[in-house]
């Protein structure tokens, strides 16, 4: 019985770090896909590459197909939007640690949103003509990129609702519609999860 008993318990204990490694291996995010030539922005309608500046996608629980965002503006945006799906797998969103132009990056290079550290304000604008918010892989590429060009640096857990819907605008202007797509709300306090409990 006792011999039994201790088969069991290395058994238990040999198959429980399997077990384990196996779980996050299937709770990885998938892979940033490609830009397809075919791809076009959810709010905007139009095609991706007509738009100067950084990109987004949103890859969603039970598909591998992104959800496209022709700004970073409007990836974050997706995130803290209350009518939009909340069960993302991964938010990707063009690294600029390397890109001598902000407005021409390399469109193949990707960092997930919730590990990429944010360049707010610093009067660059994305691919819809807006204040943009600038995404680095490389903290020491944001500051950097922040001391030459102004702006402050902050994760994707500090930025505010405000900051992601009307970069660039004062708080009280969040509560105005800006005309960019259909349906977005401004209410901070609205639903989600993520930044500052918003998103």
């Amino acid at each position: 019985m006792r011999t039994l008993l201790k088969a069991t318990l290395l058994a238990a204990a040999v198959l429980l770090p399997l077990a384990a490694c196996q779980q996050k291996t299937a709770e990885a995010p998938p892979p940033p896909q490609a830009i397809a030539a075919d791809a076009v922005g959810r709010y905007c309608g139009m095609n991706l590459m007509d738009h100067p500046g950084p990109k987004g996608q949103v890859i969603l629980k039970g598909t591998d197909k992104p959800v496209w965002l022709s700004s970073v503006r409007d990836a974050l945006a997706f995130t803290a939007l209350p009518e939009e799906p909340k069960d993302y797998r991964a938010v990707y969103v063009t690294d600029l640690a390397r890109a001598a132009d902000p407005r021409n990056p390399d469109l193949s290079a990707w960092v997930e949103a919730r590990q990429a550290w944010f360049v707010l304000n610093s009067g660059q604008t994305g691919g819809m003509g807006e204040a943009e918010t600038l995404p680095f892989a490389d903290e020491g590429a944001a500051r950097r990129f922040a001391a030459a060009h102004g702006g402050t640096v902050k994760r994707f857990t500090d930025l505010t609702v405000e900051e992601i819907l009307m970069p660039g605008q004062p708080e009280s202007a969040v509560s105005e519609d800006d005309g960019h797509g259909a349906g977005h709300s401004a209410d901070p306090h609205s639903g989600g999860h993520g930044p500052k409990g918003a998103l």
